[in-house]
């Protein structure tokens, strides 16, 4: 394949006799690896931040394709609030950069922007989203990508009032599998001039579910919400005792001052109306240090992770919750929220992951298989010999 030919052999590494790893300094080396490989009939995968090779197993080639070097800002539009950065470029190096010129790329949670650019919009996941600022993948407004040939694609071509179907939204999710993205353009916001933290005590889960969704019915934009069942509670805050069957509520808002202390407002009056009340305020001032400052969590880590629709979330709750898990609710949405449950028995795990699908949950990162039909057909049409990512979205 000569792939030293197309990046400079300090930036190839042969893992074995069959992998290798690659990293282009730009989209054009990008599509001479990907033409390369391809020519061979090798396998081509996405290698962002954090990621890691694995050994191939004799079958067949295969090129692992790494981002790292693919880390620069394109362009920056103060005026239009649009970003254009490379995919290797992970999330909080993108903040950095913002952070002086007062910008930002919006209220989402801190471990999601570890990961790079490309790795974020690639893989379609709940926890990537915030209640103010939508899923991230909302915030893009353009993709460039190099397909199995080795073609580029830029879907940033116009306003997105044109027509015509949207090849970004295609790129979203999917894994490598349609094309390897190499840059995109993101929609940013000025930085927050106000950050406002409140904490509740409600009478029951369902209280708090259903204050949450009158809030956001109401408009309301938290840049995050939280909801702990008491023995949760107990767990991340020693010395805070809640009656069984009480819940602790944590929010955020933020933006200008006056809207900020609006949103407040709105979510305090769907807790009241719900029969909550104020709590300690530290409690919530130290939830969000938690979240965003980097002080640490008390474990252990979450067994479960399960997203559910508003409809859904009480009872796949109630369901894992008898078989003696506790739980804390975040992320929510429209569409619904994810529950992280912690079970003290490590065996009860198989028959918590069923009691919450049973009750109409799906488990985090489970995708829906409908439409697999029509994903082989695009797969098939864009990249005949099965060169992109294999074994990915089958």
């Amino acid at each position: 394949m000569r792939l030293d030919e197309a990046v400079g052999a300090e930036h190839v590494d042969q893992l074995d006799e069959t992998t290798w790893r690659v990293a282009p300094g730009s989209a054009a080396e990008v599509a001479e690896v990907i033409r390369r490989a391809a020519a061979a009939k090798a396998a081509i995968h996405p290698l962002g931040a954090g990621g890691r090779p694995l050994g191939g197993d004799g079958t067949r080639a295969r090129v692992f394709i790494s981002t790292r070097r693919l880390d620069q800002v394109l362009q920056l539009d103060e005026m239009s609030l649009l970003v254009h950065a490379q995919a290797g470029l992970t999330g909080l190096a993108l903040e950095r950069i913002l952070a002086p010129r007062n910008l930002s790329i919006g209220d989402y949670p801190p471990v999601v922007l570890t990961s790079s650019l490309g790795g974020i919009i690639a893989v379609r996941t709940p926890g990537k989203s915030s209640a103010r600022h939508g899923f991230f993948e909302d915030a893009v407004v353009g993709v460039s990508a190099v397909l199995a040939d080795g073609r580029t694609v830029h879907t940033r071509i116009a306003p997105r009032r044109s027509t015509g179907p949207d090849l970004a939204r295609a790129l979203c999710g999917s894994e490598g599998t349609i094309g390897f993205i190499t840059s995109v353009v993101l929609r940013i916001h000025p930085r927050p001039e106000a950050r406002l933290v409140a904490a509740y005590r409600l009478p029951s889960i369902d209280a708090a579910v259903s204050a949450i969704y009158l809030a956001l019915r109401e408009e309301a934009a938290p840049s995050g919400v939280r909801i702990y069942d008491a023995a949760e509670a107990a767990r991340h805050y020693p010395g805070f005792a809640l009656p069984p069957g009480e819940v602790l509520m944590c929010c955020g808002t933020a933006g200008p001052t006056d809207l900020a202390a609006c949103d407040r407002d709105l979510i305090t009056s769907a807790v009241f109306a719900e029969g909550g009340n104020h709590t300690n305020p530290t409690l919530a001032e130290l939830w969000w240090r938690r979240l965003h400052a980097g002080e640490p969590t008390p474990g252990p880590a979450p067994t479960l992770q399960v997203m559910a629709t508003p409809s859904k979330l009480r009872g796949v709750y109630r369901a894992v919750t008898a078989l003696g898990a506790r739980a804390h609710i975040s992320r929510f949405d429209a569409d619904g929220a994810v529950m992280f449950f912690t079970l003290d028995d490590p065996d009860e795990l198989a028959k918590a992951e069923k009691a919450a699908q049973d009750a109409g949950g799906w488990l985090l990162g489970a995708r829906a298989t409908k439409l697999d039909a029509y994903l082989r057909a695009l797969r098939a049409a864009l990249d005949p010999d099965n060169v992109m990512n294999p074994g990915t979205l089958a």
